[in-house]
């Protein structure tokens, strides 16, 4: 049987679920629906109280209703390009960017994030801590085996500037 583990950074970690009671939950009821897994499944399993997957969830209404808006709110914003043209060349960038400021995380636009020393450390600190999720999440894949050999060699540049 696997040994499940969160995730860094999961929000499931902190309400004290048990990543090991949900992943074999998910994993039964893969096998029950022939191999794959439904989100609908998923929510219609954990409503009652006796799943694993219970309390991975905001059960009040309204609550689950603000939960939802806000998320809304970040696709939102972050669905927003600028789009530049100068001459005949056209570039496209996010228009906002996500970034923390007094341990909380907030949108600013992307040209006031790459002006700013801090909010432009960060942003380069997520965009590595992205690709390293990315090496991690596709390393198994020989066919990108070239591109997490190239990021092996980046990650050596960057650790001597370090």
């Amino acid at each position: 049987m696997p040994m499940y583990k969160w995730k860094d950074g999961a929000r499931f970690a902190e309400k004290k679920i048990s990543a090991q009671a949900v992943g074999e939950r998910l994993e039964e009821l893969r096998a029950e629906s022939g191999g794959f897994i439904r989100p609908e499944d998923v929510v219609e399993d954990a409503r009652s109280p006796n799943s694993a997957l219970h309390n991975a969830f905001e059960w009040d209404d309204s609550a689950a209703a603000e939960q939802y808006r806000l998320g809304q709110a970040r696709t939102l914003i972050r669905s927003v390009a600028v789009k530049i043209e100068t001459g005949e060349q056209v570039k496209t960038y996010r228009a906002f960017v996500n970034v923390r400021q007094e341990d909380s995380a907030k949108y600013t636009s992307t040209v006031s994030a790459l002006s700013d020393e801090e909010t432009r450390r960060q942003l380069l600190t997520k965009a590595w801590n992205d690709l390293q999720a990315w090496r991690k999440k596709y390393a198994e894949l020989r066919e990108l085996a070239g591109v997490v050999s190239m990021l092996d060699e980046v990650e050596k540049v960057f650790a001597v500037a370090a």
